[in-house]
């Protein structure tokens, strides 16, 4: 879900945090900041069936304006992910559909809908809304004539744009659609929210943004990786602790120190996650290069509501009774 506003960071004064961090070999371990279900970050499978989506064209009644069709927009968006390096994500452009409405949406297409106005945008100022089905485990069918293959695994993925919107798909007016279909294209392949601003993946759009950062790419690599990555990474690992308590859902990032960049056409941004309830964190995706490390308490511009971190693991809230540190 994706909002028009970009507020401001908000660094509170409060005690004191210490930070350990290295840089390790890199293992098995999600970036900042996968969908999650039962603890397990949501992703297709790219060998159950084709992955694909199917557009409604269909824009009367909603409020388009510019030189490109919602189809050309929406396939250069697709492409930004599937083209990013390290990457192994797929899909296709399937069929189009002429369904209105987000709830009658079949199992076996995922609804890209400019006029579903039933899609729980939740009001004016929401852009566009991403629902995605996944499974709870194996075995179950997976709406397509199989069955699922694990717990997390997306089935269906559908986009819906607020029609109450002024889109612009190039030269027109309004709020660049395919700076809005990128973001919510993050979340079909399975990527919540960034804290990291520049990232994509930032709940607030800017008004021009169709170019990955460092950040998305590590997410969309995690999840859907090359076997013969484009650019080794490694992971920085550690733990924050606060008092000698672990803290739970700091954001941690690793800014580059350097102008080097280790991905073409990709912008340089932090890569971040947030801190597990132990304490510990995975910064995946990383190229080399020399970092700062920083954790920040999880406090506006982007708040646990915006990623849902502490539900996921059954806690109450993430802890933001901290400054910010570097390491």
């Amino acid at each position: 879900m994706t909002r028009p506003r970009l507020f401001p960071a908000l660094i509170l004064l409060l005690p004191v945090l210490t930070l350990a961090a290295s840089l390790l070999i890199a293992t098995p371990a999600f970036s900042f900041l996968p969908q999650l279900t039962s603890s397990q970050p949501d992703h297709w499978s790219l060998t159950a069936f084709a992955v694909q989506w199917n557009l409604n064209p269909t824009t009367s009644g909603a409020k388009i304006s510019g030189s490109q069709s919602v189809a050309q927009v929406m396939q250069a968006s697709f492409g930004t992910w599937t083209g990013a390096p390290n990457t192994a994500a797929s899909v296709l452009r399937g069929p189009d559909s002429s369904v209105t409405q987000e709830k009658n949406s079949p199992s076996n297409i995922n609804l890209i809908c400019f006029v579903c106005s039933d899609a729980p945008f939740g009001g004016t100022e929401t852009l566009a809304v991403t629902v995605t089905t996944t499974a709870n485990g194996p075995g179950a069918s997976d709406g397509h004539g199989g069955t699922t293959q694990f717990a997390g695994q997306i089935i269906k993925g559908d986009i819906s744009f607020n029609p109450s919107t002024q889109f612009d798909t190039g030269g027109g007016t309004g709020q660049d659609l395919q700076t809005v279909a990128t973001h919510e294209i993050g979340h079909f392949f399975g990527l919540d929210h960034s804290a990291v601003v520049r990232a994509v993946m930032f709940p607030f759009a800017p008004n021009v943004l169709t170019t990955l950062g460092y950040d998305d790419v590590a997410g969309i690599a995690s999840l859907y990786p090359q076997g013969t990555p484009d650019v080794a990474t490694a992971s920085i690992s550690g733990k924050v602790t606060l008092s000698g308590s672990a803290v739970f859902g700091a954001h941690v990032f690793a800014n580059s120190t350097t102008p080097a960049l280790a991905f073409t056409n990709i912008r340089k941004t932090p890569i971040g996650t947030l801190t597990l309830p132990d304490g510990t964190y995975t910064i995946s995706g990383v190229p080399p290069d020399s970092y700062l490390v920083v954790a920040e308490p999880l406090d506006l511009p982007v708040s646990d509501s915006d990623v849902s971190w502490a539900s996921e693991f059954n806690q109450a809230k993430v802890q933001t009774n901290f400054t910010t540190r570097w390491h």
